[in-house]
């Protein structure tokens, strides 16, 4: 079956960057479709493992955050991580938060944004650092622990149900809140890993811009 280039990442452990390389080196069945690449992914073949994840603390030490506590080769490890950090599969990072998908009505979207409360990440953010995409129609960001409930019923945000998209993703960072006070955007890093987390082209496209 033909896949994306974020699909075939999900399904094979790698990162994009690391998919579209082997695509380029004819180490994998794959072919330009515009601007695109797409993979061909044998469907009798298990998924691989998504690889190691790494703990909340040192994931938001690669991002450049919550260096408080770490030694001295823990630190060093991170700035390790951080050079090639385009390389990391998105799961390496998912322990930095929890993370809630949820629905708004769209007319709450733009209060939501201005809710001091939350910190900007992902597409919210993206225009922000110059990354190529943006979406009125959803948004993204980071919430403390004790606020998330207070955010939900302020703006009415529910689970999804039955054929609903979400359009709201809320984030609640592990183990410790790494932004500083009244921070508005998160930083260029972290609003890259959210990114790749959406696995989209676009997104995953404007994640690499940031990066590089």
């Amino acid at each position: 079956m033909d896949v994306s280039v974020a699909e075939a990442a999900r399904a094979l452990g790698l990162s994009p960057r690391r998919v579209r390389a082997l695509a380029r080196a004819g180490q994998i069945p794959a072919r330009r479709v515009g601007r695109a690449w797409v993979v061909h992914l044998d469907p009798r073949l298990p998924p691989r493992s998504p690889g190691r994840r790494l703990s909340a603390r040192s994931a938001w030490a690669v991002l450049g955050l919550g260096h408080e506590g770490l030694s001295r080769s823990e630190r060093q490890r991170a700035r390790e991580r951080q050079v090639r950090l385009a390389d990391l599969p998105p799961a390496a990072l998912g322990r930095r938060a929890e993370v809630h998908r949820l629905v708004a009505h769209p007319a709450a979207l733009r209060r939501l944004e201005d809710d001091p409360r939350v910190v900007l990440g992902g597409v919210s953010a993206a225009a922000h650092h110059g990354a190529d995409v943006i979406a009125v129609d959803r948004m993204e960001g980071y919430v403390r622990d004790h606020h998330l409930d207070p955010v939900r019923r302020t703006y009415a945000l529910r689970p999804p149900g039955e054929g609903d998209n979400p359009n709201v993703v809320l984030r609640v960072p592990a183990p410790a809140w790494p932004f500083p006070d009244e921070e508005r955007y998160a930083p260029r890093l972290v609003v890259a890993a959210d990114l790749r987390d959406a696995g989209d082209e676009r997104s995953v496209r404007a994640a690499r811009g940031l990066l590089e």
